[in-house]
């Protein structure tokens, strides 16, 4: 079927971003792609917290900040002042969703969370997304994405055997916090159209980081025992980890079906190992994981990784060269032939690179139409669609409580036409 880019899945919902640093952005961002017209309300001095993180920027635009927040307009509004507050609440009287991550309780110390909005909205929908959720003792801690990885466990099992600890090395329970939100809203916005009810939902980082244990949470209750530190390895597949070629490069191999075992062993030459009764199966194979490494180990290192890598694949042995992010994100075929990566202009950085939605939908696929805006870029143009005149506008940008573009922003085309994603 033809892509129809004059249709999208959320076209005509319009969100309310409250969120800052990364998982609410992420997932706010990911319904941006499929339509919605997400509003990014940011504290009129810095905005959200992201555009002073890192140390790359691009003409004062943060290259973190840069990395999730497209398909969104920014309107800079001051909600801790009364007017500031009336602002708002004229805004989510027509929104569809509404999106937090503040501190458990912010919101409703503000006038604004969901028995306020939902008093003038009785159809919105209305997320939060949290470290460790809206109750419990640990909602109210400071937190980020290392926190929950070391509350949850995830830490705990991640790093080389008699090793420390180690932080995971992309934010995991951030993204997937993110795409749980963005579940979350979606089902909701279904509900609601077929029931004609709004409701509140909230998500947080420490559910969407259990969530993503499994299935070693059945192995952990049961055994009554944590899962240890195996580096590459698994706790219960072997072989099933990395290992060195001659050449130093590293490759991944992943025997963990009796047929793939099988398929190892010819691979390698040693059909015997296939009958060796320490290897005989994978109960077996895990309780002599040294041996076998041992085994493998000295066989591996007689060749380069990509030999072993093209050696094993000829068996359908599933396998692969262990390669560096960046080579990943700009030379690997199927990362190119995916179109993962994404290439457009923004009004002040120039040309930039984001990484793709990961929901590929045929007939009405995502699609970039903003790129991230600059702080303030829309305030005015947001206050004038939801019925502010000019002289209520001018009054609040004068009182500061509503600011305007950071900077001088060059005229973009409409966003209903989308700009071009390329694959870089």
């Amino acid at each position: 079927m033809t892509p129809d880019s004059s249709r999208r899945p959320l076209d005509g919902i319009t969100i309310l971003d409250l969120t800052v640093m990364t998982a609410g952005p992420v997932g706010t961002m990911l319904l941006g792609d499929l339509g919605a017209d997400v509003i990014k309300v940011e504290e009129p001095q810095g905005g959200d917290l992201a555009r002073g993180l890192g140390t790359q920027f691009v003409a004062g635009e943060s290259v973190q900040f840069l990395s999730q927040n497209r398909n969104k307009r920014s309107i800079r509004l001051d909600l801790k002042s009364p007017r500031g507050r009336e602002v708002f609440m004229r805004l989510a009287a027509s929104a569809d969703v509404v999106v937090e991550n503040f501190r458990p309780g912010t919101v409703d110390r503000l006038g604004i969370g969901y028995e306020d909005v939902k008093a003038v909205n009785p159809r919105v929908v209305y997320a939060s997304v949290s470290a460790f959720g809206q109750e419990g003792p640990y909602a109210g801690w400071p937190a980020n994405d290392p926190i929950v990885q070391a509350v949850a466990g995830l830490m705990d099992m991640t790093g080389e055997a008699g090793g420390r600890p180690v932080r995971v090395g992309a934010p995991l329970p951030d993204f997937g916090a993110a795409a749980m939100l963005a579940f979350g809203i979606t089902t909701a916005l279904l509900h609601r159209e077929r029931h004609g009810e709004g409701q509140r939902l909230d998500t947080s980082l420490l559910a969407a980081t259990l969530f993503s244990t499994i299935p070693r949470d059945g192995e952990a209750i049961r055994s009554g025992r944590a899962p240890e530190r195996l580096g590459s390895g698994h706790p219960t597949m072997v072989p099933y980890r990395v290992y060195p070629g001659s050449d130093g490069r590293f490759f991944f191999a992943a025997a963990f079906t009796p047929k793939f075992w099988s398929n190892l062993c010819q691979a390698i030459g040693r059909p015997d190992l296939a009958a060796d009764p320490r290897f005989e199966d994978n109960r077996a194979r895990t309780a002599h994981r040294e041996a076998l490494d041992s085994i493998l180990e000295g066989l591996f290192a007689e060749q380069p990784a990509s030999v072993w890598v093209a050696q094993l694949s000829k068996h359908d042995v599933p396998c692969a060269l262990v390669q560096d992010y960046h080579t990943a994100l700009t030379q690997d075929p199927q990362v190119r032939a995916s179109g993962a990566v994404l290439e457009f202009d923004h009004p002040l950085a120039g040309p930039m690179t984001n990484l793709a939605n990961p929901v590929r939908l045929h007939s009405t696929p995502a699609a970039v139409r903003r790129p991230p805006p600059v702080l303030g870029q829309h305030s005015e143009e947001v206050l004038a669609e939801h019925g502010f005149d000019a002289e209520e506008i001018r009054s609040l940008l004068e009182a500061g409580v509503v600011l305007g573009s950071r900077a001088a922003v060059p005229a973009q085309p409409s966003a209903d036409a989308g700009t071009s994603m390329e694959v870089a």
